[in-house]
């Protein structure tokens, strides 16, 4: 069987990131900046059929926070900054591949540059592949993501083939792209190199701490939900921690461990975002005002200069750069 290619490259500057939602190809994602330094992300994304192969480099501390794709298994691994980067608030070991289930939830949590390998394909597909490759089916999670740990060496080898498949691409893009014979073979040859890594994989298992850090992971998205949902969104500290059902300084402790800063400080750069993300796609008759008071700032002077220390200049800038932005393409 031979099937159409496609392949594509974008880079992202300054506040662009935080527009990024379909970084990954049938998920939804939304880009936290961490830093008033602007940053840059680089994306290119391999579709040979139903499989694809995606990569996302950061240059800057983010949180991406999302769903993975609805219709396919993911197998994801960082092919750099694995030492600064978490996932569902799991500490990721240098030779650790994470696999996702269809649809399930990711917080991917880097305090440095990073850059993530991600590979979805059907599961059926995976299993057909394991099957005559190693004569067994691989063991694959069915409601939450789960990290493996390949042999020495084996992180190295999947970005290496990850990096010859969108070199290539890269190549033949100018020239009309792939050939539907090569990338049906560049599929095939995909497939079998995560299978084949995959089949010598070390389960993780299912220990205290792994299970402590999947309760975390729930709690600190629940908590976020609380703040973002109705006019809740400058709820106190102690409030949320009551609803939790833990003290505030045991939500202090989990925080702290879990994504490396206070609660208090995490939910600021949630709120913060969201004024953001809205700055930038605000419409004609938007005000500061509103957008502040949506995402729970009641005292105007405050929220400006929060804002400012955030993203290196004042919400009133932003919206009138999206303003001016808007009425030169109309």
């Amino acid at each position: 069987m031979s099937f159409p290619s496609s392949f594509l490259k974008h880079t992202y500057s300054g506040f662009e990131p935080s527009q990024a939602f379909d970084i990954v190809y049938g998920g939804s994602f939304e880009h936290r900046l961490l830093s008033s330094k602007r940053a840059n992300m680089e994306h290119e994304r391999l579709t040979l059929g139903e499989v694809r192969l995606e990569t996302g480099c950061y240059d800057f501390p983010v949180v991406a926070r999302g769903s993975m794709p609805r219709n396919a298994m993911c197998i994801g691994f960082m092919a750099e900054g694995s030492d600064v980067t978490r996932y569902n608030t799991v500490a990721i070991g240098q030779e650790d591949v994470q696999i996702y289930p269809a649809g399930v939830e990711l917080l991917y949590h880097a305090l440095g540059a990073s850059r993530w390998v991600n590979f979805t394909v059907p599961e059926e597909h995976l299993q057909e592949t394991a099957l005559a490759r190693a004569g067994r089916p691989l063991e694959l999670p069915e409601f939450a993501a789960i990290s493996v740990r390949l042999r020495p060496g084996g992180r190295a080898m999947l970005t290496c083939l990850a990096n010859d498949a969108l070199g290539i691409a890269k190549s033949l893009e100018p020239a009309g792209g792939m050939a539907p014979e090569f990338a049906s073979e560049m599929s095939r040859s995909l497939v079998a190199g995560y299978v084949d890594a995959l089949v010598d994989a070390t389960p993780m298992g299912q220990s205290d701490s792994s299970l402590a850090e999947r309760r975390h992971h729930h709690l600190i998205l629940a908590c976020e939900r609380l703040i973002v949902s109705g006019e809740e969104a400058d709820i106190a500290l102690a409030e949320i921690a009551r609803r939790s059902g833990y003290s505030l300084r045991s939500l202090e402790l989990i925080f702290r461990r879990s994504v490396g800063m206070t609660p208090g400080r995490w939910f600021m750069n949630v709120r913060l975002n969201g004024a953001l993300r809205d700055l930038l796609v605000a419409g004609p008759t938007c005000t500061v005002a509103e957008v502040a008071s949506r995402w729970g700032f009641r005292h105007m002077s405050r929220f400006s200069e929060q804002y400012r220390k955030a993203f290196g200049e004042l919400p009133s800038c932003t919206l009138r750069r999206t303003c001016e932005h808007a009425y030169i393409a109309t």
